[in-house]
């Protein structure tokens, strides 16, 4: 409590001790002629008991030693007289004397432990409140704010945190709004803390640094108020935990910082595993092909020729269609492609997407399932139809030579289903999600060309626009994939627009 009011407290304590005596006197002489001088002395001993469970020992020390004076004026034979004549009177003073001390003392005990254990439970409360308060906390200036109204309701005082920049100076957040208290921040002391490790008291500020396991996290500065000083082991363990807080949110920054080199490093491994094959390939059967066009041209038959021609045409292509999907997948990961969308019929990208493939499924029957009822689908149908050409050109790639493929669509309450099925080995359980990762390849001893890029681009393009793919077996087929893409309102057309359509 304040220093007045504790003063206030002994004042009136002392005053008790002197008036409980003269209490006690009166209680106790119209019952003189009842009571014997030991029952009279349990008397003086209860208000010395009663003084010292609410004012403490030195209030009650006040009343045992009046309280002996007291009794032998006015009990102890000779009466109205300090002199007492019978030895178990003096016995008993003594005792009263004795017992009152030693009552006042434990009682005064009592309450010390019974007011450090109520304290002890405040401050573990303020604790557990700043702990769920800087828990809840999302990064460094939630911690900085938590902190700082904790600060000010617990320990009545005005609070800032200082945080470094990367350069680790200190420096005071723009826009700040200061109390009046801390208008005078001496950012060269709060540095020279912060450095230091110590803590520095200037004025009315008090600069504590908030020490983390490695390094100084933070300045804590606080104006002194009245209080502050009590609480200062309080204050401590509130230091600690908002350092704790910090050092926390650094950790977590460092190691997803550490996460993205590690993941950019082994994305950078795949790259480079994955294309040198599949372009040293190509490169190496162009530059075989020009090689012997132009050593042994006139030597070569027109049949000849032609295959050479052919050959560096469809590795160039090959290559065209290699770094096509390298670029595209860096601008989907980038965000820098802007879905075109409009009003399209899934016959028509099923269409397309079959002619552009038409020389790859040769001898391949395709089964081809659409409902006549199949909604318009408000997607960019130049990605859309490159993702069905992926799906199919994959299915082509892993399947036997003359076996089917079955694409079919069906309507959902929200969505349009699109599956693309084949009738190949199928996909192992483990590797149905890593196959749409960025360079992952479901067999990596095959012969098929292709650096893991189809299927992470399809995926890119169907969750641009909303949708989902997944990847499944069906009974009695092979491998499956599927694109859940939502369904939207289609525009209503305006009557002379319904009829120029019809005609």
């Amino acid at each position: 409590m304040p220093l007045a009011l504790a003063v206030n407290h002994r004042l009136i304590g002392y005053i008790w001790g002197v008036a409980a005596p003269f209490i006690c006197t009166l209680i106790d002489w119209p019952l003189r002629h009842l009571l014997g001088p030991p029952s009279i002395l349990m008397i003086y001993l209860l208000g010395v008991f009663l003084v010292a469970s609410r004012y403490g020992r030195g209030a009650s020390i006040v009343a045992s030693l009046l309280s002996a004076p007291t009794f032998a004026f006015y009990f102890a034979r000779p009466i109205f007289s300090f002199a007492i004549s019978d030895l178990e009177n003096i016995v008993g003073l003594g005792v009263m004397i004795v017992v009152a001390n030693v009552t006042g003392s434990l009682l005064e005990k009592s309450r010390i432990q019974s007011e450090l254990a109520k304290q002890r439970e405040l401050n573990t409360l303020a604790l557990y409140r700043l702990s769920c308060g800087l828990s809840a906390a999302h990064d460094p200036e939630a911690v900085a704010c938590i902190a700082v109204e904790h600060i000010h309701t617990e320990l009545n005082a005005d609070a800032m945190l200082l945080m470094p920049s990367t350069d680790n100076v200190l420096q005071l957040r723009p826009n700040q709004d200061l109390p009046t208290a801390l208008q005078h921040v001496n950012l060269s002391i709060a540095q020279q803390a912060f450095d230091t490790g110590q803590s520095s008291l200037k004025s009315s500020l008090a600069y504590y640094p908030l020490k983390g396991s490695s390094a100084t996290q933070a300045v804590l500065v606080i104006s002194q108020g009245d209080t502050l000083d009590r609480q200062t082991p309080e204050l401590n363990t509130f230091c600690h935990l908002i350092a704790q807080t910090l050092e926390r949110f650094q950790l977590a920054a460092q190691a997803k910082e550490a996460t993205l080199q590690a993941e950019t490093e082994a994305l950078r491994n795949a790259l480079l595993s994955s294309i040198s094959h599949d372009l040293r390939t190509p490169l190496t059967r162009i530059i075989g092909a020009a090689g012997t066009l132009i050593e042994t041209d006139a030597t070569l038959s027109a049949v000849e020729r032609q295959d050479l021609h052919h050959t560096v045409l469809d590795e160039a292509q090959r290559m065209s269609e290699l770094t096509g999907k390298l670029l595209d997948m860096a601008r989907l990961s980038s965000g820098q492609i802007v879905l075109h969308q409009d009003w399209n019929a899934i016959e028509q990208l099923v269409g397309s997407a079959l002619n552009r493939l038409d020389k790859r499924l040769e001898n391949r029957p395709v089964r081809i399932v659409l409902p006549d009822s199949l909604p318009l689908l408000w997607i960019d149908a130049v990605l859309m139809e490159q993702v069905l050409v992926n799906l199919i050109d994959n299915a082509v790639k892993y399947t036997l030579p003359g076996s089917p493929i079955d694409i079919e669509a069906r309507v959902m309450p929200s969505s349009c289903l699109l599956s693309i099925a084949d009738y190949g080995p199928g996909i192992a359980k483990s590797q149905q999600r890593k196959i749409f990762d960025k360079f992952y390849r479901g067999n990596s001893e095959s012969d098929q060309s292709g650096v893991g890029l189809g299927l992470a681009l399809c995926k890119a393009i169907v969750e641009a626009h909303g949708g989902m793919i997944r990847a499944d077996n069906r009974t009695g087929k092979g491998a499956e994939f599927v694109l859940d893409l939502p369904l939207h309102e289609p525009p209503r057309l305006a009557d002379s627009e319904f009829v120029e359509r019809l005609a």
